[in-house]
């Protein structure tokens, strides 16, 4: 009977973080639009934890208080969300797939090709495919044009990504020649040229919600999901599913796989690269 009375503090106090956990997801989604809904609950704690320390607060209650008294805190909690490492071409097969598999197809395009880099952090990946377009499709990219949509929710990062300066470790996946050739080096940093920027759109973006651009050729999401729930992941992927044209592609992270109603509507090519296909229409 006593280590029930005495347990019970322990209880309730359990609850009330709980409960105060909860709230702070409501609030992320009234305040800063992000649907914390597909988040992984274990994630988004130990994320969250870093902003209590950093404020010194060490409890969701006060927390709460804390965001109610300093609304410029959902801008930090929302960059702490993401964890942003990347570099150019990672996953080397992966982009020798685009280059020599998918690209040559877009360029008999009728249309003008879009492409998604979707959680595209501090930019690597986007300039990644700038480079393979501009590769690929040489001069006759002023006669096919091509989009690169590059989206994250993170802001620091994306303003990172727009301005478009690495260090030369950040290069190190990358021989002499192709630094020469797309980047001008500023003492010890190096710029992307402004041609390779030209094709690239950054935004800031929520997984969740409903993509901004529809008709698509390809869709890049790689090592993002291990964020979300599995209900959120296949939310997710059917909003890719029905963003891309009829017979476009999706790419994964290598250690991601589709589950639910996406592993039945997308069609694998290749289990390796984690290449995926919306079925094209029959034409009769």
């Amino acid at each position: 009977m006593v280590l029930e009375q005495t347990q019970k503090p322990e209880v309730l106090q359990n609850y009330l973080e709980e409960s105060a956990f909860n709230k702070v997801k409501r609030m992320i989604t009234e305040s800063a639009g992000l649907n914390t809904s597909g988040y992984r609950d274990e994630y988004l704690k130990r994320r969250f934890e870093i902003r209590l320390r950093a404020t010194g607060t060490n409890t969701y209650a006060r927390y709460i208080i804390y965001l109610k008294k300093h609304p410029e805190e959902f801008t930090n909690l929302l960059n702490d969300l993401t964890i942003n490492y990347t570099t150019f071409f990672r996953d080397g097969d992966v982009y020798q797939y685009i280059e020599k598999k998918l690209l040559p197809k877009f360029l008999f395009s009728k249309n003008p090709v879009k492409i998604w880099s979707a959680g595209c952090a501090s930019g690597e990946e986007p300039y990644s495919l700038s480079i393979l377009v501009h590769k690929v499709f040489g001069p006759s990219l002023s006669r096919n044009p091509v989009t690169i949509f590059a989206s994250d929710i993170d802001k620091d990062a994306l303003t990172k990504a727009q301005n478009g300066v690495y260090t030369a470790r950040q290069l190190s996946t990358m021989d002499q020649r192709t630094i020469e050739k797309y980047f001008t080096k500023e003492g010890e940093s190096y710029q992307v040229k402004d041609f390779l920027k030209s094709i690239i759109k950054f935004e800031q973006f929520d997984l969740m919600k409903t993509p901004m651009h529809v008709n698509l050729d390809l869709i890049l999401c790689r090592n993002v999901m291990i964020y979300f729930s599995k209900e959120g992941q296949q939310h997710i992927h059917m909003n890719f599913y029905r963003a891309l044209r009829d017979g476009g592609y999706f790419i994964t992270g290598k250690s991601e796989i589709l589950s639910g109603e996406p592993a039945q509507v997308f069609t694998a090519l290749d289990y390796i690269t984690r290449v995926y296909q919306k079925p094209a229409k029959p034409l009769f």
